[in-house]
């Protein structure tokens, strides 16, 4: 670098500690925004099993999660995982609101599932 620039020694160092803050800044944004979830996102109660119950925040990606996390939404039962696991097979999803392109998710079950829908974008 100092073949290009003409830099004292004392540059130099102050580039590479500025160069390794904003490096790890932006590491801490980018965990921070996936880590936590928005606070305006309703709680969904979770039955496993007979006696345990957890109620608690989650968000999905209908791109990546699995099946049964699907299974999950409310109003969203087996026949509906098949078909949005199918459907995102051929076309994947770029919004939330592409998902009422799977035959028998409508508006009023989208409204219902929105909450807890987000996709990705790479």
């Amino acid at each position: 670098m100092n073949r290009f620039f003409d830099f004292t020694p004392r540059q130099l160092k102050c580039i590479t500690v500025l160069s390794g803050t904003i490096v790890i800044m932006g590491g801490y944004l980018l965990v921070r925004s996936y880590a936590f979830t928005p606070p305006d996102a309703p709680r969904l109660e979770v039955y496993l099993g007979e006696q345990q119950e957890f109620t608690g925040i989650f968000i999905l990606d209908p791109n990546t999660a699995p099946a049964d996390s699907l299974e999950l939404l409310p109003g969203i039962g087996p026949v509906l995982t098949d078909r949005i696991v199918q459907f995102r097979e051929h076309a994947p999803f770029e919004t939330e609101i592409d998902i009422t392109n799977v035959k028998g998710i409508g508006p009023k079950l989208y409204e219902k599932i929105k909450p807890y829908l987000r996709v990705r974008r790479w």
